[in-house]
């Protein structure tokens, strides 16, 4: 029996660009993931143009709510959480239009996306961090876990670690950094993951049941894609 597939492009951190438009519209029937960071640009972008890119993405979940996933960045958390660390580029004179903008569509946002053995997140998972400051569970579904975390877990999702300048040990999946991630992955799960730029979608195998996609390269037009083959 021929095997089908189904594929699902992974759109790294937007940070205003608009690229997402031209690859959404080639990406016909494909489930999209999009790994956060919408906020916050590196260029010059007029406010109104910033925020209307944002509410389009938004709108664009709203019409495909089953084709399309979004998670939350850390660029995009120090929005809607006062006691999340505070990351570069944070926009003080558009904070409060920006949080507002997240908070009336907080229910299309997610922390993580699972597609069978498969985890998206925005800066990825380290085993330590999963297993001694997390606390999860990896006989469960992972994305279960962290879209539903403890006030305990959740404070741990958070953290910033050294490899990111912060006071912590391990990152969190919002901050965690490439060198954590593939030098310490999740061991039994492939990850697609933002955050850490790469110039090329590129992907680190570890053991054939253990891998890692960094996607962070949306400015070069690139995307991840990933078949589940059934």
């Amino acid at each position: 029996m021929t095997k089908k597939y189904k594929e699902i492009v992974a759109i790294g951190d937007i940070h205003g660009r608009k690229q997402w438009q031209n690859i959404v519209k080639n990406a016909t029937g494909k489930k999209i993931v999009f790994l956060g960071d919408y906020v916050d640009p590196y260029d010059t972008i007029e406010a109104d143009e910033l925020i209307d890119n944002l509410k389009e993405i938004i709108e664009f979940k709203k019409q495909n709510p089953d084709r399309v996933v979004l998670l939350l960045g850390n660029h995009d958390m120090h929005y809607l959480y006062e006691d999340f660390t505070k990351g570069t580029r944070y926009d003080m004179t558009l904070a409060d239009e920006i949080t507002q903008v997240f908070n009336e569509n907080r229910d299309l946002f997610q922390f993580a996306y699972q597609e069978g053995d498969t985890v998206f997140t925005h800066a990825g998972i380290s085993s330590d961090w999963f297993r001694e400051d997390f606390k999860g569970d990896k006989t469960r579904d992972i994305a279960e876990q962290l879209n539903n975390p403890t006030a305990d877990q959740l404070r741990a999702m958070f953290q910033v670690g050294i490899s990111r300048w912060g006071k912590d040990r391990n990152g969190g999946i919002f901050w965690a950094d490439k060198s954590e991630t593939a030098h310490n992955p999740l061991y039994g799960i492939h990850q697609v993951v933002g955050h850490s730029q790469v110039e090329h979608v590129t992907r680190v195998d570890i053991n054939k049941d253990t891998s890692i996609t960094f996607c962070d390269c949306l400015k070069n037009g690139e995307v991840g894609l990933t078949r589940f083959y059934t």
